[in-house]
Formats: C-alpha cells, sequence, structure tokens
C-alpha cells in the first residue's frame, strides 16, 4: 500500500496560500514560452508517419530483465507498405509501440529471438492489449518452442479478462493465434511484404536461440538475438542494408558486478563474469562480424550494460577497429 502520510501536510489552506502567493493576471499576454525539443518519441511518430520504404523503429535497447532505467528491455517494430513487423517482447513493449503512431491495427507478425524475461515478458500483454486496440485476430507468431504452448497458457489465464471486453464492446474474442515454432536455421515466412529467415545462435543454457534476417522488397535487416560471437551471425547478414547486433563494452560490465556486489547483491563475479562471456559478444567481435558481413549500417543495441553514463563514443570506438561503416548506438526510439 502506497505511504501517504508525506502529504499529511497538503490542506486548503496551503493551496489558497499557494494560490494567494503567485503573480496577479493581466491583460497583457505574456511572450509565448520557447518550445521545448522535440522528444524522442515525437521525432520516431514523425518519421513513421505516412513512411515511404521500409522504416525500423527500435523500441528498446537494454539488456536484462533490469526495469527502471531510461533504456527499456528489448523490442523492435519493422513498418513496411503499412504492415508492422515486432521483433521482441520486451517489458514497455505495448506502450512503446503505441508511442510510434503506428495503429495496432497494423501489426501483422511477432517474432520471439529466444525465451528470457528481456524478450518475451510482455508478449502476452501485446496480443491482449493490442485485441483491444483493433489488432487483427490473423496475427501470427513465431519464435522458439514451446511459443504455441505458452500462447495457449497465457490465454487460457486470460480467457476471463478477454470474454469480459468481447461482452462489454460486443467484438469476436481474442482465442488462440497461429503460431509457428521454429527450432533450427532456415526459411521461417514469407508474405507480401518480407521474407524471413533463422539462424541458431549461441545463448547457453537458452536453447534454440535465433538470430533473423528480413529481406524486404527495399531493403533487408538483420538481427544477432542475443548471442556469442558467431560466424553463423556474419553469414546470415552478409550484404544486408543494417544489422542490429548486441553489444556488450566488458569493463564496464565488471565494474557493473562489483557495484551489485558492493551493494549486497549476492551475486558471484566469477560466475556472473562467465556468464556474460559465454552468452554475448564484446565489441570488438562485433565490429569484426559486421565487416565480414559487409553490412551497410551496424547498429548497436542490448547494451550491456544499459547505462547512460557510457558515451556513444566509448561503444563506437572498438567497433571501429574493424568495421568502417556506420555505426550507430541505438536508442529507445531511434528509427532507420
Amino acid at each position: 500500500m502506497r505511504d501517504t502520510s508525506s502529504f499529511s501536510g497538503f490542506s486548503r489552506r496551503g493551496l489558497l496560500a499557494g494560490v494567494a502567493a503567485a503573480p496577479a493576471l493581466t491583460a497583457t499576454i505574456a511572450p509565448a514560452a520557447a518550445q521545448p525539443a522535440q522528444s524522442a518519441t515525437d521525432k520516431a511518430k514523425a518519421a513513421l508517419k505516412d513512411a515511404k520504404g521500409t522504416k525500423l523503429a527500435i523500441l528498446g535497447t537494454g539488456a536484462g530483465p533490469v526495469a527502471g532505467r531510461t533504456r527499456k528491455m528489448t523490442s523492435h517494430v519493422m513498418l513496411s507498405n503499412g504492415a508492422a513487423f515486432v521483433l521482441d517482447c520486451g517489458l514497455g513493449v505495448t506502450d512503446s509501440f503505441a508511442q510510434t503512431g503506428i495503429p495496432f491495427s497494423a501489426l501483422r507478425s511477432i517474432f520471439i529471438t529466444h525465451h528470457h524475461a528481456d524478450h518475451n515478458i510482455e508478449y502476452g500483454p501485446l496480443l491482449v492489449i493490442g485485441w483491444i486496440q483493433g489488432m487483427q485476430l490473423s496475427v501470427r507468431a513465431f519464435g522458439p518452442p514451446p511459443l504455441q504452448a505458452m500462447t495457449q497458457d497465457f490465454l487460457r489465464a486470460y480467457k476471463t479478462t478477454i470474454d469480459f471486453w468481447a461482452e462489454d464492446y460486443k467484438i469476436k474474442p481474442l482465442g488462440m493465434i497461429e503460431v509457428s515454432e521454429v527450432s533450427g536455421a532456415g526459411p521461417v515466412m514469407q508474405d507480401e511484404n518480407v521474407r524471413v529467415s533463422a539462424i541458431l545462435v549461441e545463448h547457453p543454457p537458452v536453447k534454440p536461440a535465433l538470430g533473423y534476417r528480413f529481406d524486404f522488397h527495399d531493403r533487408s535487416i538483420a538481427f544477432s538475438g542475443d548471442t556469442a560471437p558467431r560466424e553463423e551471425v556474419a553469414r546470415m547478414a552478409k550484404g544486408v542494408d543494417v544489422l542490429v547486433h548486441e553489444a556488450m563494452y566488458t569493463p564496464a560490465v565488471e565494474g557493473y558486478a562489483r557495484a551489485l556486489i558492493a551493494g549486497g547483491s549476492q551475486v558471484n563475479f566469477d560466475i556472473f563474469m562467465a556468464h556474460m562471456k559465454a552468452d554475448h559478444t564484446p565489441l570488438e567481435d562485433v565490429g569484426r562480424i559486421a565487416a565480414e558481413a559487409g553490412v551497410k549500417t551496424l547498429v548497436l543495441s542490448h547494451l550491456s550494460p544499459a547505462l547512460d553514463s557510457i558515451s556513444d563514443e566509448t561503444w563506437r570506438t572498438p567497433v571501429a577497429k574493424s568495421f568502417k561503416g556506420e555505426i550507430i548506438v541505438a536508442r529507445d526510439f531511434t528509427v532507420l
């Protein structure tokens, strides 16, 4: 329960005193205040409105299931010819999708790279809220097993809620959607907008964990997913316009772990760092993979650690030793 004791000093007398102390209104109109800088969400909305060609909006750029950060958990949306495709559903994806201005009725497919909370925790809520907001019941989902059972279980858990809304709004209830489980490398789906393929990546103990490539009519976009350095990513991303690759700045990860321990965390430093090194890609390797793939633009995202105190130049410098193309350090609502 929220503690309201800090508000005990608030009173009608205090409110009236505050009003009395305010400057008196006059007939003179004050000069208009300077307009605030355009927010990241406003910029994203403007870039996506009536977009010509395929656009990628990165909705969440932070690694790990950590709430309350400036950077939300991993999620993306691609918009092509009025159709939207979501990749990963970290916490915040539903709000962020809505803030782009893309209507939920545009959502065609959802893709999951792997079953860690920072990639799938809001998959179910996106379906339910999306349905209430006009999402088509023909939406499809793709991802590693047991995505079908997970979808069934979630919708079963929320059946009462869904039925209440369906009765209230006199609309067809959200039932089981079409789910295709992806267990290995190869083609995933194709429609009039995009051809999607997948690879297996290395993210122990999670198996399978996937990377994806999306080939639209006008551009190609690849996602590494969460992975240790893998040559398969370079091969998948060969010649793409945009590669979105996870990125780990090892010195800062070590500092972050030590700070957790100093703050009372029970995490073991050696175990934590062994996990990070086995599961994620250091910046130097990201640059090497992008160079081997010959990509036009490399986007660093799923940043480990997701600390605003780390400058963009710090992220870029180790990558640029190998990769000479465009390097973008993603922020939430970056649009390409």
